[in-house]
């Protein structure tokens, strides 16, 4: 089973994070993985220990700054992730919550047909070339790619019974094999994508019913979603996943088939997963981890660009508050601040920054400081700039 969770950068905090039309510049900003998609990544975990597969971490912006983001997130919880994708593109700039999720939409459709595209393409290798070892060598191709679950093919001492290593040694027959190999292709495309409620730089908590949406019209098949949810439970043999969520006031518990997108709540606790079907599981999941993220461009995904960034955007955002530092005091002819934009700075082996006009100078050892102040960099908190923060 493909296991997609959802994950996205926000800012550390938001000072000076707005430019003009409310746009966050993400390349010129501290980011950190945004506190809500923790849960889904619990989810998932939980998931694949259930369930087997695969975990794939989905996200969208700068991959250079996601990139050292996600990196952590394979040794998260349990097993971690096992597979990173980042959709990182100019043309995605500025997008608002349709065009992202238009954007994650195909980064799932994309992901979708990657797995399911090798069981086609092991069935055709045997329709073609029968018993032979060019069908042995095309699923170890695969396999290595990490693109087959056990299940199809293994070269782990616990798996023996793949299905190309029956077919290969004469135990299966060509149509047999055709036959489970299609419903290893059915499996494959039964995903379930998972993501926080919601995202500390927005708030809407609408991408998640919006990707499930998206990628119902992509794929040309419902995919149901189930928002805001606190419990859930997936059974391996009937495929039906079971989830409860909370709603103001109102308890719903909801059922439904895979595919499916799940929004999980701060309250949300993985189970104990049953160790009953550790076989199961066993099969269905994949070689390992591939621990170099993989970038796709709006080209890579076949994107229609007026549905992208700023063009794709019908959402309008009103100027931007600053909320994020802490309060400071600042005395006028006394207090010493930054007078321009510093990158982050490295003293005595110590890092600091990156700082910003006018913020105050504290915690730099007296050394720096003085460095500073004889390159210009800070000085003394003026009238004109207490003007200009009152009056901005």
């Amino acid at each position: 089973m493909l296991i997609i969770v959802l994950l996205k950068g926000v800012p550390a905090r938001t000072t000076q994070a707005i430019q003009i039309g409310g746009v966050l510049n993400r390349e010129a900003m501290d980011l950190v993985l945004n506190p809500h998609d923790a849960k889904a990544v619990e989810a998932a975990d939980y998931l694949k220990r259930r369930a087997g597969g695969k975990v794939v971490a989905l996200s969208m912006g700068p991959d250079m700054k996601l990139i050292p983001l996600m990196k952590p997130l394979y040794d998260a919880e349990v097993s971690g992730v096992d597979e990173e994708y980042i959709l990182s593109d100019r043309k995605m700039a500025g997008s608002d919550t349709l065009a992202t999720s238009y954007a994650v939409s195909l980064g799932v459709k994309k992901l979708v047909e990657r797995h399911t595209a090798p069981l086609d393409e092991l069935s055709a290798e045997i329709r073609r070339a029968g018993y032979s070892d060019t069908v042995k060598a095309k699923a170890a191709a695969l396999y290595a790619a990490n693109l087959l679950p056990n299940r199809v093919y293994s070269e782990l001492p616990s798996v023996r019974d793949s299905i190309v290593h029956r077919f290969i040694e004469g135990r299966l027959t060509a149509d047999a094999a055709l036959a489970e190999l299609a419903a290893e292709r059915e499996r494959a495309s039964r995903f379930i994508v998972l993501s926080g409620v919601k995202t500390t730089d927005g708030e809407t908590g609408s991408v998640g019913p919006q990707v499930a949406e998206g990628t119902s019209e992509l794929l040309g098949t419902v995919v149901p979603h189930a928002t805001y949810v606190e419990d859930f439970d997936f059974d391996p043999q009937t495929g039906t996943l079971s989830s409860e969520r909370r709603i103001g006031y109102l308890s719903q518990k909801l059922e439904m088939k895979l595919p499916a997108l799940l929004t999980v709540s701060a309250e949300y606790r993985p189970r104990d997963a049953p160790a009953s079907n550790l076989l199961e599981v066993r099969g269905s999941n994949y070689r390992g981890k591939v621990l170099q993220a993989t970038k796709w461009t709006a080209d890579d995904l076949g994107a229609d660009i007026k549905r992208l960034g700023l063009a794709g955007s019908p959402t309008i955002v009103g100027a931007g508050i600053d909320i994020g530092k802490p309060p400071v005091q600042k005395k006028v002819g006394e207090s010493l601040v930054f007078l321009k934009a510093s990158p982050q700075l490295e003293f005595e082996s110590k890092k600091y920054g990156p700082f910003s006009p006018g913020d105050l100078v504290t915690g730099l050892p007296d050394s720096a400081v003085e460095k500073l102040k004889a390159e210009g960099a800070v000085g003394a908190f003026t009238m004109e700039m207490l003007a200009g923060e009152l009056f901005r």
